[in-house]
């Protein structure tokens, strides 16, 4: 699942497991400035340009706290 969610509620993005569906969905965005422009509308408004580095930060205080946590219990 993934991102998926995210991305099609979002509206810059569709899942189609079929190829045929897929080449079909493509082709009609190709086909359509207007759903191009849209799409990426939507995904400039949903874009997070920090999510890796706040990710990354989290992380290194949940461990941080997780080894003083440990250090203090020995």
């Amino acid at each position: 699942e993934g991102n998926v969610p995210f991305v099609e509620e979002s509206g810059f993005g569709k899942y189609c497991g079929d190829p045929q569906g897929i080449a079909d969905t493509v082709t009609k965005w190709l086909a359509s400035p207007e759903i191009l422009d849209e799409m990426k509308q939507n995904a400039l408004k949903a874009a997070r340009p920090s999510a890796t580095i706040d990710i990354a930060r989290d992380l290194s205080e949940i461990l941080f706290n997780h080894k003083k946590m440990n250090s203090s219990q020995a």
